[in-house]
């Protein structure tokens, strides 16, 4: 199994069931919590390396629920992406401020592009060459740890 950990915030099972299948099938190692007090308990015991948090749900609100994680787990440098169907720039302008590393709108993400979101977060590391027009890109895969190395030039 896979060493990523990511911990699902979703107070609709269905949804929350739908992309813990997608996550397990990545070979990731995933918990579910349905509301915020759930979700302080998981992140102390469960160490996750991402967390997908839902804005609305009962118990603690989601700005609570992230200033209390990032609280307790500065140590983790866990990635939180906030999930939701709130669509207003003020909405996702403000979780950005209050530390997610990203936002997803519930309404067109599906469980790949929150997979795609996950390897963006984690994997990803973009620097600038010092030729103009070229980016580098290291990737390591979860599965076997082998890193990869990408050097692209960029055509206008």
């Amino acid at each position: 199994m896979n060493n990523i950990k990511i911990l699902i915030v979703e107070d609709d099972s269905e949804l929350a069931t739908m992309y813990k299948i997608k996550f397990d099938k990545e070979w990731y190692n995933v918990k579910v919590a349905d509301n915020g007090l759930s979700a302080i308990t998981e992140v102390t015991e469960f160490e996750p390396s991402v967390i997908l948090l839902d804005i609305m749900m009962p118990s603690m609100d989601w700005f609570e629920t992230l200033r209390v994680i990032r609280q307790l787990a500065p140590s983790l440098n866990c990635k939180i992406i906030m999930f939701s169907n709130l669509n207003s720039r003020d909405d996702i302008d403000k979780c950005m401020q209050l530390w997610a590393d990203a936002y997803l709108l519930k309404a067109s993400t599906t469980p790949k592009d929150a997979v795609n979101k996950i390897w963006e977060l984690l994997w990803i590391k973009k620097q600038d060459d010092s030729n103009k027009g070229h980016t580098l890109i290291q990737k390591t895969c979860p599965h076997c740890g082998q890193t990869i190395h990408l050097d692209i030039e960029i055509h206008p």
